[in-house]
């Protein structure tokens, strides 16, 4: 769907349902299918099944971005120690630029404050400079760099953002 076919039919941000975790596992494998072979390691999201997303919606919002029945993305929030955590983050890949990713972050960082939470973290992999720049822009601010268990040089950044 095109930019101007998205303007007059509304994305609408909703809960994921149980029933839902084999669409949310083909969305989240299009969405980081770009990434197999090129990141070291592997990411975490190829590895993702309708069990784990179905154990995830027990302690995780699973947050769906759709529009006309269609689903076009996906994120999950957790609380974690003295933060919330939004993870897998996944756009269908022709359906990116038209702000399906902004409005799932809002409703990740709305979602965040309903569960008390003050702050909002993700992390992104050092080598994905596209995705660090768009949680920059949106007001993510960059912190300490991480390694993946078994790696001795940092893979990934954590960035958070204040809600309030």
């Amino acid at each position: 769907m095109g930019k101007a076919a998205a303007e007059g039919n509304p994305l609408l941000i909703r809960a994921a349902r149980p029933e839902e975790a084999e669409a949310i596992v083909a969305l989240i494998q299009r969405a980081f299918g770009q990434y197999r072979g090129k990141l070291k390691p592997e990411s975490g999201a190829l590895r993702e099944t309708p069990e784990t997303i179905r154990a995830a919606m027990k302690t995780d919002a699973i947050l769906l971005a759709e529009r006309s029945g269609r689903i076009l993305g996906c994120v999950s929030v957790r609380r974690k120690d003295g933060f919330a955590y939004a993870g897998r983050l996944a756009v269908e890949p022709m359906e990116r630029g038209i702000g399906v990713g902004r409005a799932l972050m809002a409703a990740a960082e709305a979602e965040a404050r309903r569960m008390g939470m003050a702050r909002l973290r993700v992390d992104v992999r050092l080598k994905l400079r596209d995705n660090r720049a768009f949680f920059r822009a949106l007001g993510f601010v960059e912190g300490a760099e991480r390694c993946h268990p078994g790696f001795s040089s940092p893979t990934y950044v954590e960035l958070e953002k204040t809600l309030i």
